[in-house]
């Protein structure tokens, strides 16, 4: 079972919980007088239940109440949400608290607290409800986006205010919101039962087998392409064409070239596609780089000679430089007087620290010698590697001029380019032989192949006979046409004017339709507050009747908002007498109600229905629906909260 509403809650601060109780599987009504807060109900609850504007009127709801909650029951759990109320300055709020259990206690104001948000409770009651993964995809050529059923659209059958259910134009709770409407109309057949409930797994498997389908489809024309027998012949003759294959080669067969084609791929590849590239007309070609590779060695040989050498120039100009500083401090002795003894040659004292001026005169011939013998040598090295960097150009200019030759016989040599286009064919052809073989193989399998498209090609068909527009068309028409019996027979129940003749609900234009002698009657051109109410009860009740039957997952209560209000002057309220209403107003208004309470008894304990209304009617049945009476001061917010 879906769910039901146990309690509808109000908090203000200082204040016990307002509590409406409520009967889940019965008839409920809620009776008074206006401005009491009937009518503020069905937007309190739609406003727990995830609405996404806050319709409760201004006045002293608003300004009292902090939070509003309801307590429901899906038949084996209770639920209770309850959504905080918006501050001044906004026009919503998603601030929410939920809780489940076996059975639930009304919690105090002081017990809520933001625990979720809103959209999370809609989501958790919609799989409450028993809504499942759905989708429905709009037609090819619409640019609408996929949609998936949820709560706020089941809850377009369960609501109908004031406002709304005596409307001629629209029939379904939010249809006047033209986005909305096209997503009743899309979530539809779903609701109905028309859409297989495993929808959404059929077409990830229509999708997987359509993929699957094409990959089967392009191996089989491949197949057929690189194996057919014309194909073989032309690639024989390709493969003689750039000389895989003698030129005196003769086709007997189809088995017979297959052979042939295996043989050339039995050889090497590179080999093949680098045969004449080879042949003796190359000779000047080779020679050329032959020349060129041996050029580039002694280019890189003299290089690292004169690298060489320069680095050991280097270290003897350091040499130099340290030793003819050492000559020049030698040769200031030159200054003093020869010593005699060892006596110091700058004061004359005798002394065992010093070197002898003789001792240094002998260091100052020595190292004058040694710096010599470098400056002779250095001469030698420079002209070296002047001769060396002389070789060096010349090598290079060689490299330079054999460079030019290869690419002066590069461009006069035809045949050689025809030849490297010969070696691009051949590696083309090699590339389709090498395709070729490795598909032939498979071609006496083709058959099982073909086999396996045609259950693939099957088992679509059959799918997309199911998920189809034709076929939900077909089982949602169906469903009508099983709910118009009904619609009809309370049409004549309740007297309407074009009772008599079929009733249906136009799924299209979700409206009620009466199809008269002279053709179809809508709704909306009926006439008469009292025609435009009955549609709306036969069609909600069909509906509701239907849900519960085939187990839907709508939530099984409806709620709906002074249906009598079309037999009452405006300015009148009525009382418990019902002496405003004439017999014949009062005896229809006893049919609506006494309609509702059958249809409630045939579904128990699968439906509720909760009714605000003026009347107050002595039937016993009616007394013993009536959940409150708010009269005398009574009202849906207490004398003691204003």
């Amino acid at each position: 079972m879906s769910i039901q509403i146990l309690d509808i809650v109000l908090y203000a601060n200082g204040r016990m919980p307002r509590v409406l109780s409520l009967k889940p599987g019965r008839l409920n009504i809620i009776t008074g007088d206006s401005k009491t807060g009937k009518s503020a109900l069905v937007s309190i609850v739609d406003y727990c239940l995830g609405s996404g504007s806050y319709e409760v009127p201004h006045g002293v709801i608003r300004e009292h109440v902090v939070w509003y909650g309801l307590r429901l029951t899906d038949g084996e759990a209770q639920h209770f949400v309850a959504r905080r109320a918006p501050a001044k300055n906004r026009q919503s709020t998603t601030d929410a608290f939920y809780s489940s259990g076996v059975e639930l206690p009304i919690p105090l104001l002081e017990e809520l607290a933001v625990t979720t948000n809103i959209d999370s409770v809609a989501e958790r009651l919609g799989m409450v409800s028993g809504i499942a993964l759905n989708r429905h995809d709009p037609p090819a050529d619409r640019t609408r986006l996929p949609l998936s059923a949820n709560l706020r659209h089941a809850l377009a059958y369960v609501f109908q205010p004031q406002t709304e259910i005596s409307q001629p134009g629209f029939l379904f709770h939010g249809q006047n919101d033209t986005w909305f409407a096209q997503a009743i109309k899309d979530s539809f057949p779903y609701f109905l039962g028309a859409v297989e409930e495993d929808y959404v797994g059929k077409s990830a498997m229509l999708k997987e087998l359509r993929r699957e389908l094409r990959v089967k489809e392009q191996a089989l024309t491949r197949i057929g392409t690189l194996t057919s027998d014309g194909s073989i012949s032309a690639l024989i003759s390709e493969a003689r064409d750039v000389g895989l294959l003698p030129e005196d080669y003769a086709s007997e067969s189809s088995a017979g070239d297959m052979a042939a084609l295996s043989g050339v791929m039995s050889r090497p590849i590179a080999d093949q596609i680098a045969e004449q590239l080879d042949g003796p007309d190359q000779a000047e070609l080779a020679r050329l780089n032959d020349r060129r590779s041996g050029l580039r060695r002694e280019l890189h040989r003299l290089d690292d000679e004169i690298r060489a050498m320069v680095e050991l120039r280097n270290e003897e100009n350091a040499y130099t430089h340290e030793a003819s500083e050492q000559v020049s401090r030698l040769e200031s002795i030159g200054l003093l007087e020869p010593s005699v003894g060892s006596h110091c040659p700058l004061c004359s004292q005798p002394s065992d620290r010093v070197p002898l001026y003789a001792e240094l005169e002998a260091e100052l011939r020595a190292a004058s010698a040694q710096l010599e013998a470098v400056r002779r040598s250095t001469p030698g090295l420079e002209a070296l590697i002047v001769e060396k960097r002389r070789e060096f150009d010349l090598v290079r200019i060689d490299l330079q001029d054999n460079w030019a030759s290869l690419e002066a016989v590069r461009r006069s040599d035809q045949r050689l380019s025809s030849m490297r286009d010969t070696a691009t064919r051949r590696a083309l052809v090699l590339g389709r032989i090498s395709a070729t073989v490795e598909s032939y193989p498979t071609r006496g399998d083709s058959s099982s192949l073909q086999g396996s498209i045609m259950d693939l090609a099957e088992k679509i068909r059959l799918l997309e006979a199911d998920l189809g527009d034709d076929a939900v068309r077909e089982r949602a028409d169906s469903i009508l046409s099983r709910l118009s019996e009904r619609m009809t027979r309370w049409a004549g129940f309740l007297e309407l004017e074009h009772s008599g003749v079929p009733f249906r609900l136009d799924r299209k234009k979700l409206e009620v339709v009466a199809d008269g002698d002279e053709g179809p009657i809508p709704m909306s051109v009926m006439g008469s507050g009292a025609n435009w109410l009955g549609c709306h009860l036969i069609a909600h009740l069909a509906l509701h009747e239907w849900f519960v039957r085939k187990d839907r997952p709508v939530p099984r209560f409806l709620f709906l908002d002074q249906p009598s209000q079309v037999y009452f002057p405006a300015e009148v309220d009525v009382g418990s007498d019902g002496e405003t209403l004439l017999d014949e107003d009062r005896m229809a208004v006893v049919r609506i109600f006494e309609l509702i309470k059958n249809v409630v008894s045939e579904l128990a304990p699968n439906m509720q229905v909760i009714i605000t209304e003026h009347a107050d009617l002595h039937e016993e049945w009616f007394q013993a629906a009536i959940i409150e009476r708010w009269r005398h001061g009574e009202a849906l917010i207490p004398l003691e909260w204003r």
